[in-house]
């Protein structure tokens, strides 16, 4: 679950400190914890609140799945969207996708692009990161022709560095125009980033029964030389249009690519668990890759007729997504380096000539035809209905002998929601949706390493009830999903073993309290289970906890015209290392004990002259706690430690 920064997020906060937020053309406004409606996960600036993100709902991945959505049309990420082009991010479950149009099994992330600006301005910040690192940024919002034509755009640049020692530097720039005429708008866009600088992350391989000692704050472990580099680049547009009275269009697409000349991964294989002064053994592994590609084009056009006046309202939906993705992977060279090391010290080797073969091509190809039916009766309820015709083609084409392999899938997919107000203040709602989902990529240590997995099914059942308070609400959600479980097999090929199986409660608390306290507290409590398993695999899947809980406070206050201390709390339950039970554990798996993290800050909002400006202080982690953050199964990497962040962020 969240919420460190990870090489992961990296693509994401090369310029984070404008992430999405609230619709604010400013950004010395922006505040996490006053834009978001409930606890299921929200982003703005730097910071981030709820208890799912775009990496992590309901313990999957909306991002990888394939469930994004730019200002609600389709989308197929390579890399992180680019935040200079979004405000908002939101993470679409419960009631918050009950009116949404073929919503997805896990979950579906909707990134929101920056509106149309009502006058000229720039924003400028400096963000002073934990261990000396920063984040530069610039934006600018020009209306070049009132309420026809407008530019957003911007520029950042970024050295994040990171607990396990590790540094990574980037910038990049966006431009975006927003074109309206008549019932028309559409908004074309280009976004390129440039990470110059991406420090391998030393990968903690643990098959035993017992965890490693983590490692000292800073210590970095990698080798000097494993530095890789790539770029990552977004072109598309949004069209909206008007075309009738009742009658309206929303279609975008979207070319996303990443080059990859230069890549590494450093492993450490636990060998022994080591005992009293003596230490864990461990085998060192560095793995480089030749240079890769990832090229995907996607997109989507739905029209929507309107229908109804009075208390009754009704939308009819009919669309065609499609996507085109190629994914090179393998062709890398291993260096195994001989004997033993002590895991947890520095083990400096000199750079090897590294061979390459051809790497690998995977394509995927995927398509549907789409009918949607939305309708609401006043004070009664709604009812949400969906139906997809889906085709599915990947194929592989092994760099090494040619040989071209294929696989093809054509579902029918579909989801259907009904919800009824039962008083003024008292919404309950049931739902199911079958989806034809991504399972990312097999992990650094696999075999496949980085290879695209297969598209599977999905499936969910949800039900929920919500309370609108004056000043809030609380919402609490049952939910069942099941999806194929991908784990190693005996021959470290990272596969199909076996179904997910998770079933969970989640809880959303948000809303004033008084006038001067604001909070937003989540909870989800799951039973992660895998079933049909094949032999050698245990029953919790890796990395899930059973329980996720996290709480934000902003207190307002008189002080200086309105300083505001926050609090955050987050609670991860404990997690299963790997797939496998050990004997030595009684035929349990090894798990990472749960943890609780405190976080303390302080924002305030002022002017300096004319200019509005803000500061934004926090301390993560404040009591220091550490842990094993589970990557992917028998892999860790070491949670983020306490560390500091100054935001200082002017509107011109």
């Amino acid at each position: 679950m969240p919420r460190s920064v990870s090489r992961c997020a990296i693509a994401g906060a090369i310029a984070a400190a404008s992430l999405p937020g609230h619709a604010l053309a400013q950004r010395a406004q922006e505040n996490a914890v006053s834009s978001a409606d409930d606890a299921f996960g929200s982003s703005v600036g730097l910071e981030s609140t709820g208890i799912y993100s775009e990496q992590d709902t309901r313990g999957f991945s909306p991002s990888k799945a394939g469930n994004a959505r730019i200002d609600g049309v389709y989308y197929d990420p390579v890399g992180a969207l680019s935040a200079r082009l979004r405000y908002a991010n939101v993470i679409r479950v419960g009631f918050a996708a009950e009116d949404y149009p073929f919503h997805a099994p896990t979950g579906i992330v909707e990134y929101r692009l920056r509106p149309f600006p009502k006058e000229l301005g720039t924003s400028l910040g400096y963000n002073f990161m934990a261990f000396g690192g920063y984040i530069r940024e610039f934006d600018v919002r020009a209306p070049l022709i009132k309420d026809h034509l407008a530019y957003l755009g911007g520029a950042a640049q970024s050295d994040l560095r990171q607990s396990d020692g590790a540094s990574n530097a980037a910038w990049g720039m966006t431009h975006r125009f927003i074109a309206r005429l008549g019932g028309v708008e559409f908004a074309p866009f280009v976004s390129t980033s440039w990470f110059t600088q991406n420090q391998v992350r030393p990968l903690t391989v643990v098959t035993g029964d017992t965890l490693p000692k983590i490692p000292e704050v800073r210590r970095y472990l990698g080798q000097s030389w494993a530095s890789g580099h790539y770029d990552n680049h977004q072109f598309g547009g949004v069209l909206k249009a008007a075309i009738a009275k009742n009658l309206s269009l929303r279609a975008g697409m979207f070319h996303a690519k990443g080059n990859r000349p230069e890549n590494y991964s450093e492993i450490f294989n636990l060998q022994s668990a080591g005992s009293g002064v003596a230490p864990t053994l461990a085998s060192h592994v560095v793995i480089s890759d030749p240079r890769h590609a990832i090229h995907s084009t996607s997109g989507e056009a739905q029209l929507a007729l309107r229908l109804g006046s009075g208390r009754w309202q009704h939308r009819f939906i009919a669309g065609f997504r499609a996507r085109d993705r190629l994914t090179q992977t393998g062709g890398s060279d291993r260096q195994d380096y001989a004997g033993t090391v002590a895991y947890g010290v520095p083990d400096p080797r000199p750079q090897p000539n590294f061979a390459f073969t051809t790497p690998n091509d995977g394509r995927v190809r995927q398509h549907a035809f789409m009918l949607g039916y939305t309708g609401k009766l006043q004070d009664v309820g709604m009812v949400n209905l969906g139906v997809q015709k889906a085709r599915y083609c990947g194929t592989s084409r092994d760099g090494r002998t040619g040989i071209v392999t294929s696989s093809s899938d054509d579902p029918w997919l579909y989801n259907a929601t009904i919800g009824f107000d039962l008083t003024s203040s008292i919404s309950i709602f049931a739902g199911t949706e079958k989806g034809l989902e991504d399972s990312g990529t097999a992990p650094e240590n696999a075999i496949n390493r980085n290879e695209q997995l297969p598209a599977t099914l999905s499936r969910q059942y949800e039900a929920g009830l919500r309370w609108k308070f004056t000043g809030g609400q609380l919402a609490v959600n049952a939910f069942q999903i099941t999806k194929p479980y991908f784990s190693f097999d005996q021959n470290r090929l990272f596969t199909e073993v076996g179904t997910i199986r998770l079933r969970g409660v989640e809880a959303s608390l948000s809303g004033h309290f008084g006038k001067r306290l604001q909070i937003v507290a989540g909870a989800v409590a799951t039973q992660p289970r895998v079933i049909d398993r094949l032999p050698g695999v245990g029953e919790r899947p890796a990395g899930m906890p059973s329980i996720y809980a996290r709480l934000d406070a902003n207190y307002h206050t008189d002080i200086f015209g309105g300083l505001t201390p926050t609090a955050t709390v987050i609670h991860t339950g404990a997690r299963a290392v790997g797939a496998a039970p050990l004997a030595s554990l009684g035929g349990k798996q090894l798990m990472v004990p749960g943890f609780t993290t405190l976080d303390l800050g302080l924002r305030q909002s002022f002017k300096l002259g004319t200019v509005p400006m803000s500061f934004r202080a926090l301390v993560w982690n404040v009591f220091d706690t550490a842990s094993w953050k589970v990557v992917g199964p028998n892999s860790l990497y070491m949670e983020e430690r306490r560390r500091f962040n100054l935001t200082v962020t002017a509107d011109f």
